[in-house]
């Protein structure tokens, strides 16, 4: 499943890049501000959304806050977790952190890949049926690359993204429990977002 999500998402990177070519920068636009949106987020009873700025005057820097909450998928559980298997409910009870992206500039196109940092603080709820339930907060240091391919007039895009999920410092609630966070998680996502 790991390898299918590798491959679609540097598929549709390459593929989708060629449309965004025919693109040319309109330079009496100025957008600072960008808000994205998980839909993962909502498929799986959550949200995923970011708010981010411009902060140098050629738009390829920008910080910004990031938060999610959403139920883990089963595909993802075995990934993350140590004694936790797909039958087990997990829940992404609340994530907050800050953003930054680098954005590279090739040709007179607006869609340009980037790379990024998210940094920041969450907790996972773990419930499994006759056992209490147990919450590890957890410290994360995220990697990503990914691509901004614009759809429409340098304002809504679509953004395929690889992160590497380094999870620092993890704290359960019920430290005779078995269930614990690996230190590292590979996730792709992609997110749509709007340039204001």
């Amino acid at each position: 499943m790991k390898q299918l999500l590798f491959a679609t998402f540097f598929c549709s990177v390459f593929i989708i890049n060629g449309v965004s070519f025919a693109q040319e920068v309109d330079a009496t636009k100025d957008r600072d501000w960008g808000i994205e949106a998980e839909p993962s987020g909502f498929l799986f009873n959550g949200y995923g959304l970011q708010v981010t700025r411009n902060v140098t005057k050629d738009n390829r820097f920008n910080i910004g806050l990031y938060s999610a909450a959403l139920d883990i998928p089963d595909w993802a559980k075995e990934g993350i977790f140590k004694n936790v298997t797909k039958e087990t409910d997990v829940r992404l009870g609340f994530e907050i952190a800050l953003v930054a992206r680098y954005k590279f500039k090739i040709g007179q196109k607006e869609s340009n890949p980037y790379i990024g940092f998210i940094g920041g603080w969450e907790y996972f709820d773990i419930v499994k049926p006759l056992l209490p339930n147990v919450r590890i907060s957890t410290f994360v240091a995220t990697p990503m690359i990914g691509y901004e391919i614009y759809l429409f007039k340098q304002m809504l895009y679509i953004n395929p993204q690889l992160r590497g999920v380094f999870y620092l410092a993890p704290d359960s609630d019920q430290p005779t429990r078995t269930e614990a966070i690996k230190p590292f998680f590979a996730l792709p996502t992609l997110s749509l977002g709007i340039k204001l």
